[in-house]
Formats: structure tokens, C-alpha cells, sequence
């Protein structure tokens, strides 16, 4: 799919986590590589699932389609939140059609909602054809950098580093 169709002046977000996060690490050998891009009110991904990661022959698994919504509403917060970062408090996802393994899908993120506290991101996964498949909403709590680093068990230098990066 051509992101240039869908949004105007995407751009690619300009430093990933250095962990090995599932969702997006680029060197997790057995994660999804996710790789973002920003535009004005969203953050998107395009990606293919592959048959390892199906729950029938051919169809994503339910909990891959709500690793791909919490993620991308993650990334949602850390571009238009000035690299903040949060803890998955509450999330919904509705599966509407099958999501198929091996065809491009676009998975898409929006603030919403937020209060300083929290955020509130839906999210919604399409087909390459714009079939709506999927959509979900997360509630995230946002800590304080020192909180998260904490919580995180990471370098506070390291974490900043990281959310400078938004500002």
C-alpha cells in the first residue's frame, strides 16, 4: 500500500528502542520489526504477518492483532507526546474480519483522549485494499520519566536519551 494515498508528509520516526521489545526491536529475532511512520494526528505501520504467527491456517492470531494495536498506539504517544512514554492500563480490540498472514496490512493510531495522567489512543488495522479488520482503544498511564525508568529497569541517561529524540 502507498502510504502517500492515505497521508500527507509521513515521515519515518527517527529513533526506535533499543531493547528488545516484541513489537518494534529491530534485532529480536523472533519479533514483528515494526517500523513507524508519523504523520500530523497519526502513527502508522505497514507490515505483513507470517503463517507463524497464525491462529487458523492463513489468519493472523487474536493476540498478534492486539499486540499490533498496543503498539501502535504506544508509538502514537512517544511521536505526538514529545517521546513520553506509558504503561498499558486498560485496552479493547474488536475484530471485525479475518486479518490475513502474508498480505500487506496498515495498522493506524490517534489520540484521542488525553489528561496529563493518562492517554487514550484507538487504532484500527486495515487491508491493503482499506478493508477496516480490526480496531481497539488503550488507555495508557503516563509515569514520570524517573518513575518509568524505575519500573522499566532502565538507564535513566539511556530513557532520556530515547524521549529526546520526540522533543
Amino acid at each position: 500500500m502507498d502510504f502517500t494515498k492515505h497521508e500527507i508528509s509521513l515521515r519515518e520516526v527517527p529513533k526506535y528502542w533499543d531493547g528488545n521489545c516484541f513489537g518494534c526491536s529491530q534485532t529480536n529475532p523472533i519479533g514483528l520489526r515494526l517500523r513507524f511512520w508519523i504523520s500530523k494526528d497519526n502513527c502508522l505501520t505497514r507490515c505483513t504477518i507470517s503463517d507463524e504467527m497464525c491462529g487458523f491456517t492463513g489468519l493472523t492470531h487474536g493476540g498478534i492483532i492486539s499486540t499490533l494495536i498496543d503498539e501502535v498506539c504506544g508509538w502514537t504517544i512517544i511521536t505526538h507526546m514529545g517521546g513520553r512514554l506509558g504503561f498499558t492500563s486498560e485496552m479493547t480490540v474488536r475484530y471485525i474480519k479475518p486479518v490475513p498472514t502474508n498480505a500487506e496490512i496498515i495498522v493506524k493510531g490517534r489520540i484521542i483522549e488525553e489528561n496529563g495522567k493518562y492517554v487514550r489512543v484507538s487504532a484500527s488495522i486495515k487491508s491493503s485494499e482499506d478493508v477496516l479488520l480490526a480496531e481497539g482503544e488503550c488507555k495508557y498511564v503516563i509515569p514520570s520519566p524517573a518513575t518509568l525508568a524505575k519500573l522499566g529497569n532502565i538507564d535513566t541517561a539511556e530513557l532520556q536519551e530515547f524521549m529526546n529524540a520526540y522533543k
